[in-house]
């Protein structure tokens, strides 16, 4: 038995391979991820864009001052304003059945919904899904904090459900916030 054959060199020849496949992908990875990261950027972009299609332009607010308030909702991702005071966008992250779920959602400057949009999601197709098309994702548009409590959960997707709403409460309160902050 030769041990440098039969032992040493398959471990240089995996090691080797393992170093080049590893290194082939930070290469893609170099290349790849400012293309991802801008096609992302684009299609937040385009949402914000559907949501108050009258805004002229978005101004990402700093809100880590926000963020210490102790009832600032955790998954509020961010929060844009518009330059002609359309309202405000929450970019929202809130966890669901699947997995994380993103939601966008337009509120006007006396506290009513716009409009709602799900960016991404990895709820259960047919189930869950429904949640956020038409006509169920509809029912929040227009109404305040007060107003989406009275809307159902879909049977059958309760936690996907909640997760939506929840979101949209989260929204709902980080503005109030916002509002209280700026009043001052």
């Amino acid at each position: 038995m030769n041990i440098k054959k039969d032992f040493i060199l398959p471990i240089v020849v995996l090691s080797l391979i393992c170093l080049f496949v590893s290194g082939a992908l930070a290469i893609v990875n170099y290349y790849t991820d400012p293309v991802i990261k801008s096609a992302s950027k684009q299609r937040e972009n385009d949402a914000m864009k559907e949501i108050i299609p009258h805004a002229d332009e978005f101004i990402l607010l700093d809100i880590n001052n926000i963020r210490l308030e102790d009832n600032f909702p955790k998954t509020i991702a961010s929060i844009y304003n518009t330059t002609n005071n359309a309202g405000y966008i929450f970019l929202v992250t809130t966890p669901g059945y699947g997995g994380e779920i993103k939601l966008i959602c337009g509120i006007t400057l006396d506290g009513k919904i716009i409009k709602t949009a799900t960016l991404e999601h990895n709820e259960t197709q047919g189930l869950g899904t429904p949640i956020f098309d038409q006509p169920h994702a509809g029912q929040y548009w227009g109404n305040d904090k007060a107003g989406i409590e009275e809307i159902d959960v879909i049977s059958g997707a309760t936690i996907t459900s909640n997760a939506y709403k929840n979101g949209i409460r989260d929204a709902l309160t980080a503005f109030e916030i916002l509002k209280t902050k700026e009043a001052r």
